[in-house]
């Protein structure tokens, strides 16, 4: 079998330096590393990266990365973008260019474009988002020109055919993987240090369309304040707003807060938590309550978007939009510890099925079913 080129551009290296797009396009380098009679190239330019590239030049990836170019943004985009264009006219032609984020770099020359499609959040939800249609009319773009679409979950599919002209024979659905979190007990004695009782945990982004206002609500109407913290980690320092609705809620007392954790504090939270609970109200994939569940946490999820085809029969489910299911599920998700019990089970089983290996030897047969189209 001839040499397969591999082409990933620098794209959301530019614009982050952590985040689950960037783990996804460093996990399908690293699988592609270590396949036989593959030449995989990372062309990162400027960055930041917090993930472990430099493994991956071990492993055989050629890695084009330069720590600097500034904060992650448009002016590192640029620059990248630059530089990117002129290395791409100066390596030749690749087999496959996959883009990472929502356009194609105009001088890549490649036999086959394999575009991945995460969500169609900013399609649903533009008013939470700066120049989102410079980026919907770049996506759909990237699509019309794409030989093969990949989809992260099947109800992404379903978006993305009611949101855009797109071939649905181009379109394959290929699961994420899933990195089990490390503890230590240094990570430990620093989350004792913060709990002052039993808690219920709350991680990531805290837009609008997450829900969180009504996680506060429910954990007001249900009192289950009055026994357990609700631990909140990531997505930034907390608002102005945030902090007015806790204080109405007469909850402020009771929350904690970590804007940022290293994955080992992470890991821990999930395994010590008496509930993860996951609001959100729509989801391209959902990686947060898989990370629960791998570390035996039962978890209360939103019945909605890609949830249950991911999360499958593992969690506790309330329905969208009902604040009362939400909070009755809340509260038995706490208390029936027969069903807690099950669900842990079964949250372990459904984490288990999520690799990124299979995530990986998915998208090489991808790969070279594009080519044999040509």
């Amino acid at each position: 079998m001839a040499e397969m080129k591999i082409l990933y551009d620098h794209q959301v290296f530019s614009l982050q330096d952590a985040g689950g797009i960037s783990r996804y396009f460093y996990e399908l380098a690293s699988f592609m590393g270590r396949q036989a009679g593959m030449r995989t190239r990372v062309a990162m330019g400027m960055s930041g990266s917090v993930l472990p590239f430099a493994e991956l030049k071990d492993a055989g990836v050629a890695v084009e990365m330069w720590r600097g170019g500034g904060a992650p943004g448009k002016y590192r985009y640029l620059g990248n973008e630059i530089l990117g264009s002129a290395l791409a006219l100066a390596q030749g032609k690749v087999d496959i260019y996959h883009p990472t984020l929502y356009r194609r770099m105009p001088l890549v020359r490649a036999r086959g474009v394999v575009a991945t499609q995460h969500d169609c959040i900013q399609e649903r939800f533009p008013h939470l988002f700066q120049g989102v249609e410079k980026k919907i009319r770049a996506n759909r773009n990237l699509l019309a020109q794409a030989d093969a679409i990949i989809c992260v979950s099947e109800s992404t599919r379903q978006d993305l055919l009611a949101t855009y002209p797109v071939d649905a024979a181009k379109i394959r659905v290929i699961h994420h993987g899933l990195n089990q979190l490390p503890r230590s007990a240094v990570a430990a004695a620093e989350l004792n240090a913060l709990m002052r009782r039993e808690y219920l945990l709350y991680v990531g982004s805290r837009a609008a369309y997450k829900n969180f206002d009504g996680l506060l609500q429910a954990y007001r109407d249900t009192g289950l304040y009055k026994s357990l913290d609700l631990l909140v980690i990531g997505g930034g320092t907390r608002t102005h707003e945030e902090n007015g609705l806790a204080a109405r809620l007469e909850i402020a007392d009771c929350l904690r807060w970590l804007p940022h954790c290293s994955d080992g504090l992470l890991g821990e939270a999930y395994a010590g938590a008496r509930l993860f609970v996951y609001p959100s109200l729509y989801e391209g994939f959902g990686f947060p309550p898989l990370e629960a569940m791998s570390l035996d946490c039962p978890t209360l999820v939103c019945h909605t978007s890609s949830l249950p085809e991911v999360c499958r029969d593992a969690p506790f489910y309330f329905v969208s939009g009902d604040q009362a299911s939400f909070a009755a599920t809340l509260l038995e998700a706490v208390k029936d510890e027969e069903k807690r019990a099950l669900a842990v089970v079964r949250g372990r089983d459904v984490a288990h099925a999520y690799s990124w290996e299979k995530c990986g030897q998915e998208t090489l047969e991808l790969y070279r079913a594009c080519l044999h189209e040509f």
